[in-house]
């Protein structure tokens, strides 16, 4: 049993850290995060085995009968020193606060897109995403969006979800997919392409109100005005005659046909919207096939006869509005 306990601490502590080594340089990844969690707590449950093997050393150590006990003084100091490396870290205090500056997160954020933490995200079955906005004003009415994808259809697209204003501005992203979320370039199809070739209209929408461009960098020509809101909270507001647009853009890798031939491209993305009226007594709204996106630029092109089998990729998007706590 020793021997299990030993050797099982030594591949969690290495599991621990790669992971930690790879969540500090770079993105964001779900697998690197779940694989750390499953080896620290395999690490907690290996030490509680190891320290109750090891319960007769440390009476030991504090039993007034040995001739060199631990002393107090020692105690103290170990206790003193994990108390000053915890709260180090818990207020961000130097040297704790230079090393954060260093991770990815920290030199990139400019790039990182995250939704709100009242969106969820959940994959109903491999052809089906649900992507669901709560609120935390007890007027305002939740949000679902249905994402479905015709049988075969694996992996799916790459897909952005945002509500815009009627007149285009972009209020909030609600999803956008993790391998396009921490980079402005990703693997597609073999290639490193930036996400305003893949997603145009999703990136320049964000470009608009962040005032990062497609490469990343401060764009001292865009950013949003300080009267507009970030958060589709207040749009969801019931009783007030709030509307807004949902939008989804979708692009597949390796979909190239007549029109569109570059082979790292293929066929443009296509951009689904539907015109959400929160105080309507429907409660559901169909995203219907509106434009394709100009890769690299962002308007909206409708010429869609262009677009062949990317027009197929999508079985059903549907939004749904619930009824609102307080009523």
């Amino acid at each position: 049993m020793r021997h299990i306990v030993n050797f099982g601490l030594l591949f969690a502590f290495i599991a621990l850290a790669i992971t930690g080594l790879m969540s500090f340089v770079l993105p964001f990844s779900t697998t690197t995060t779940r694989v750390h969690i499953v080896a620290g707590i395999s690490m907690v449950l290996l030490v509680v085995l190891h320290i109750a093997g090891r319960l007769p050393y440390f009476r030991s150590q504090i039993s007034k009968d040995k001739k060199s006990p631990l002393s107090l003084g020692r105690l103290v100091a170990v206790i003193g020193v994990a108390a000053v490396v915890v709260a180090t870290a818990m207020f961000a205090l130097p040297p704790a606060s230079w090393l954060m500056d260093q991770t990815y997160e920290a030199r990139n954020s400019a790039q990182i897109v995250r939704s709100s933490s009242l969106t969820g995200v959940k994959r109903t079955d491999a052809q089906s995403k649900l992507i669901v906005r709560q609120s935390n004003i007890s007027s305002a009415r939740p949000l679902s969006v249905h994402l479905s994808f015709r049988d075969g259809v694996l992996p799916l697209p790459h897909i952005a979800v945002w509500a815009e204003t009627t007149n285009g501005t972009m209020i909030e992203t609600l999803y956008l997919d993790e391998s396009l979320a921490f980079v402005e370039k990703v693997d597609w199809n073999g290639s490193l392409i930036r996400r305003d070739h893949i997603l145009p209209i999703w990136r320049n929408r964000y470009t608009l109100i962040s005032g990062v461009d497609g490469g990343g960098k401060a764009d001292a020509t865009t950013g949003a005005t300080d009267t507009h809101s970030f958060a589709l909270d207040p749009y969801l507001s019931a009783g007030e005659g709030k509307k807004f647009v949902v939008c989804v853009e979708i692009n597949a890798p390796a979909d190239v046909d007549k029109r569109w031939q570059d082979s790292d491209l293929g066929q443009p993305s296509l951009l689904y919207t539907a015109l959400v009226k929160v105080d309507a007594d429907q409660r559901y709204r169909i995203l219907d096939l509106t434009a394709y996106g100009n890769p690299g630029q962002g308007e909206l092109r409708y010429d869609l006869e262009s677009v062949s089998t990317a027009k197929g990729l999508v079985d059903l998007l549907l939004v749904k509005l619930e009824d609102a706590a307080g009523r």
